[in-house]
């Protein structure tokens, strides 16, 4: 490929200094001119020794002091306001690029003009924990798998127009799916006019307003170490939903609440299937024998539990606004 436009990587981290290490071997690995590759972590304090590695390697370092990665002021915005390529890359801390190729295979869609983003796959290793197999398959948040792009293709529910080295979707605000965690790159000049970076589903919402088209590559994947245990993933699960309906608040476009008539059928069918069980225990089977894949055993107990804790975060945050 000529003419290969530069990239930052917008890098969070805090702690796991394993995990880190991983994820930036990964990327400095990547067949690409390094003149071209600009690395900005962006750390939350952390007190393992993470800042001392990040010191080993040719990176930018920021300090986070609030440490959240979304959110106005916050760790990615703070990157992407020091950023100077033409492309941003997101990639989470616990993930690690597969393969040298990666970076070149997640460009390519981006010399058409009408694709503004790139999102990543999900690798799913046979060696890891089964949890962490199940999230490889759906997403690492199950309650979103009826409103992320990551879910939908898991259940295959979703409409993608096949070029060739990748799909592409036409993002809408009704029902708007959302993505943009773990590995996911966008043209700056975009980001620039929706002024800036707030939050992975603000940005894929702004962009929704305007109807445009992001790609899946085939080719691409990156291995997201979540979690060890299924315990710990509820635990997480249980912050990341208080810490969402506590923080970040103000000036929202995205919502999770249904808006529009068809949002609420589709908001309650997701419920009704959720609490009752049978029809995730049945996508399960029908996955399983699918794939062969032990993982999708998890489904329906995962998105039952997790429904239960965010009802259990929206009472108790509806009930603090009234005392």
């Amino acid at each position: 490929m000529k003419n290969l436009p530069s990239v930052s990587f917008v890098i969070p981290t805090y702690n796991n200094k394993e995990l880190v290490k991983r994820c930036l071997d990964s990327i400095f690995s990547q067949d690409y001119p390094k003149d071209k590759i600009e690395v900005i972590t962006i750390d939350g304090g952390s007190t393992d020794g993470t800042l001392e590695l990040l010191k080993k390697y040719p990176v930018k370092l920021l300090n986070n002091k609030k440490r959240f990665p979304e959110g106005k002021g916050m760790g990615k915005d703070q990157a992407v306001q020091k950023a100077k390529n033409e492309l941003i890359a997101f990639v989470d801390q616990d993930n690690e690029l597969q393969g040298k190729k990666w970076l070149k295979e997640m460009i390519k869609p981006l010399s058409a003009k009408e694709v503004i983003g790139c999102a990543c796959k999900l690798l799913v290793k046979k060696e890891d924990n089964i949890t962490n197999r199940y999230l490889s398959l759906v997403g690492t948040d199950p309650f979103a798998i009826y409103r992320s792009i990551e879910g939908r293709m898991a259940l295959n529910k979703i409409k993608l127009i096949d070029e060739g080295d990748y799909f592409t979707y036409i993002l809408q605000t009704e029902n708007c799916l959302c993505t943009g965690g773990n590995c996911f790159i966008v043209k700056k000049k975009y980001l620039d006019e929706i002024n800036g970076y707030t939050q992975d589903v603000e940005m894929i919402y702004s962009f929704a307003e305007k109807n445009l088209k992001l790609a899946i590559p085939k080719n691409a994947y990156t291995h997201h170490l979540a979690i060890d245990s299924f315990f710990n993933f509820l635990k997480k699960r249980n912050y990341w939903a208080t810490h969402q309906r506590t923080e970040n608040i103000e000036n929202r476009k995205y919502f999770w609440e249904p808006r529009t008539f068809n949002e609420y059928i589709i908001f309650i069918s997701f419920l009704i299937s959720s609490l009752t069980i049978l029809p995730n225990l049945i996508v399960s089977i029908k996955n399983y024998f699918k794939t062969k894949e032990k993982a999708w055993i998890l489904h329906a107990p995962a998105v039952f539990l997790i429904t239960l804790i965010y009802g259990k975060v929206w009472v108790l945050n509806r009930f603090r606004k009234l005392i």
